[in-house]
């Protein structure tokens, strides 16, 4: 995945400043799906790779039952499992609401 990457610590600040965050490892397609649809709009997201930083699959655990679940997409206002068909148009609405 050739989006530039930030640690937990840095979505926590996107996050808090209405921004989204997409949590991701590699190796899953449901992500790569997502990143691939997505396309531009995607570099205006924060990208963290759950692999390389603890803090962060905590924080993916914590929303989503105990579990690593990816791609987790984070807003201000909630966190959902970005895995379906669909998922690519509701990020992307997202991120244009967000005004990042």
């Amino acid at each position: 995945m050739a989006r530039a990457q930030a640690t937990q610590a840095e979505a926590k600040q996107v996050i808090d400043d209405g921004g989204v965050v997409i949590y991701w490892r590699p190796g899953c397609p449901y992500c790569e799906a997502l990143d691939e649809g997505l396309g531009d709009i995607g570099d205006r997201a924060t990208w963290v790779n759950i692999y390389e930083d603890d803090d962060a699959k905590a924080f993916v655990e914590s929303v989503n039952d105990g579990n690593a679940v990816v791609p987790t997409v984070t807003n201000s206002e909630k966190s959902f499992v970005a895995a379906s068909s669909k998922a690519a148009k509701i990020v992307s609405l997202m991120i244009e609401k967000s005004g990042r």
